[in-house]
């Protein structure tokens, strides 16, 4: 037992000095980018900052510049953010930008008129959202989880983008898949769909009005 306790203590404050949080003022932003693997929550604040845990606090990489926040990993580290999480505090914010397999959550439900989100090269990105018009483009195997309210949609989708949007309610959606993609969509108005070259759109709610344009493998199916 003394051993055990011994090596405890040893062992304590390299786990805490290992583990330390940074916390970091960025000015104020409207876009976010995040790379490397590095996993983000993104929360509703009054001021624009950044807290840094994990393993890896030292090798993050920041810049603010023209209101675009990029975080990243130092340039010998690059694609090793998996054990680092970093809690984003932003007044504002219109478009959320997930790379090089980012990990990208909003904690709380985001109220605003337009909002824009981009997922590229296996990033996900995952949000609730009450808004007037939102735009959703995924590519490069890219995944956009989206639940909530948006008066109109317009999704872009191709090699591999996934948009998982069954629980975002929604009047009238515009869906463009090219060279693959999958769509999950809700809809209770209007929808209107071009697929081409490969790719899938699954339709609920039931639209009143349905346009649809397949060529070469694309396919939209109805779902009650």
């Amino acid at each position: 037992m003394k051993k055990i306790y011994t090596l405890s203590l040893f062992l304590l404050p390299l786990v805490m000095f290992s583990q330390r949080i940074i916390d970091a003022e960025v000015g104020e932003f409207n876009k976010i980018k995040v790379f490397d693997l590095i996993e983000v929550n993104l929360i509703q604040s009054d001021e624009n900052k950044i807290l840094i845990k994990g393993w890896n606090v030292d090798d993050i990489k920041w810049v603010n510049k023209n209101g675009v926040l990029k975080l990243r990993m130092q340039l010998d580290k690059k694609f090793q953010g998996e054990d680092t999480l970093i809690e984003v505090y932003y007044t504002n914010l219109d478009v959320i930008d997930g790379n090089e397999g980012a990990r990208i959550t909003c904690n709380e439900m985001v109220q605003k008129n337009n909002i824009e989100l981009r997922a590229q090269e296996g990033a996900k990105i995952h949000i609730g959202m009450d808004v007037d018009y939102a735009e959703m483009r995924a590519v490069t195997g890219g995944i956009i989880e989206a639940s909530g309210l948006a008066k109109n949609l317009s999704v872009v989708l191709n090699t591999g983008g996934v948009f998982e949007g069954r629980e975002l309610r929604t009047a009238t959606t515009e869906v463009k898949i090219s060279a693959g993609g999958e769509a999950d969509v809700f809809a209770s108005e209007v929808v209107d769909i071009n697929v081409r070259a490969g790719g899938d759109v699954y339709v609920y709610g039931n639209p009143k009005t349905v346009r649809k344009k397949t060529f070469v493998g694309g396919k939209v199916h109805m779902r009650d």
